[in-house]
């Protein structure tokens, strides 16, 4: 009897088990299929795009210049017979650079002083002898056509006799000199490379979409490896209103007097836009694709809508956008690599 007993008892728990097996794998099966229905998209996070204040800031490479510098040449040809100044000598306007063997020239213009002079007299003659009758009037314009070529030949001589004492046009200093005594130019001979470094200044190239951002008499600040931990001041004097082969602008910088700026030192400009604007600015993994071709996922209706972007400047882990994303645009920063276009997406919180 007592076995009959435990026999039945075991009969019931085991069938209660099965029981409450069957129905818990019944709700778990129930709950997956709920969340399999709830859970169709592939997680991703995003970012909410606002309107900020942003300020550009940009960099853009060139070598130091002189404000001022002439590649001299001669105006006349002849033989030098002194050169005053040796290279690194600092020289004034109007002081004297060489001298040209001048005998010739001299002749020459004094031979043409002597008959212009001559002629003036005779004009001056004529003039009186037509006033009295004594002569026609095609005789007196004929005495002042010959007096007006010989003006234009003293004129000549003397220039040229002038110019065979070469003097400096510009102040500064003497980089290079083609000649020596003895030496026979020819006019356009190249003569001196003269230098003025009070002024320096720098020409460095813009692309278009940033020109718009700089204007004349602007302030930058200026670095160079050559003298590290330095940073020199300068001023926006011009901006080119035509592109470079490289497709960018010349802007050309005036630099701050500074004894450690020198010509040939390469530098680069740091241009900082004067007034904050509203921008988009969007941390950089959420763009696709190159500058050319860039692009953002939008989640639009519980789907991600690939949309195409124009991109401005960097701003550490930050991308500006001119076009493509307005105000509240909700675009996606995580999970893009498991989304494609149409893919429908569970967003993270």
């Amino acid at each position: 009897m007592k076995k009959i007993i435990l026999t039945a008892t075991v009969i019931v728990l085991v069938a209660g088990m099965i029981f409450i097996l069957v129905k818990n794998r019944k709700r778990m099966m129930e709950e997956t299929s709920r969340t399999a229905k709830e859970e169709t998209g592939v997680p991703v996070s995003t970012y909410r795009v606002t309107v900020e204040p942003y300020s550009t800031e940009f960099n853009s490479n060139g070598v130091i210049q002189a404000v001022k510098e002439l590649n001299f040449v001669s105006n006349v040809s002849g033989r030098v017979v002194s050169v005053m100044v040796e290279k690194g000598d600092v020289v004034g306007v109007g002081d004297t650079l060489l001298k040209i063997d001048s005998e010739l020239l001299e002749s020459d213009y004094r031979a043409t002083l002597a008959e212009y002079e001559s002629l003036k007299t005779d004009a001056g003659r004529f003039q009186r002898a037509q006033d009295a009758g004594g002569v026609t009037q095609q005789q007196l314009d004929n005495i002042g056509v010959r007096l007006a070529a010989a003006e234009s030949r003293m004129v000549r001589s003397r220039r040229m006799l002038e110019d065979a004492t070469v003097r400096s046009p510009l102040a500064g200093t003497i980089n290079s000199r083609y000649v020596e005594p003895g030496s026979l130019i020819v006019p356009n001979a190249p003569l001196f490379d003269i230098v003025n470094d009070s002024l320096l200044k720098v020409t460095c190239g813009v692309s278009e979409y940033r020109l718009n951002l700089l204007s004349v008499g602007q302030r930058v600040a200026v670095t160079s490896s050559a003298v590290p931990g330095k940073t020199f001041a300068g001023t926006i004097g011009f901006i080119g209103i035509k592109t470079d082969r490289g497709l960018n602008y010349p802007v050309e910088v005036i630099l701050d007097r500074d004894e450690e700026l020198r010509i040939g030192m390469y530098v680069k400009v740091h241009f900082t836009q004067a007034e904050a604007r509203p921008a988009i600015l969007v941390p950089r993994r959420a763009i696709l694709g190159g500058s050319g071709a860039a692009g953002v996922y939008i989640v639009q209706n519980g789907k991600a809508v690939r949309r195409e972007v124009t991109l401005g400047d960097m701003t550490g882990d930050r991308i500006e956008v001119l076009q493509g994303l307005e105000p509240d645009d909700e675009i996606v920063v995580a999970g893009i690599m498991n989304i494609a276009d149409g893919t429908e997406v569970i967003i993270q919180k």
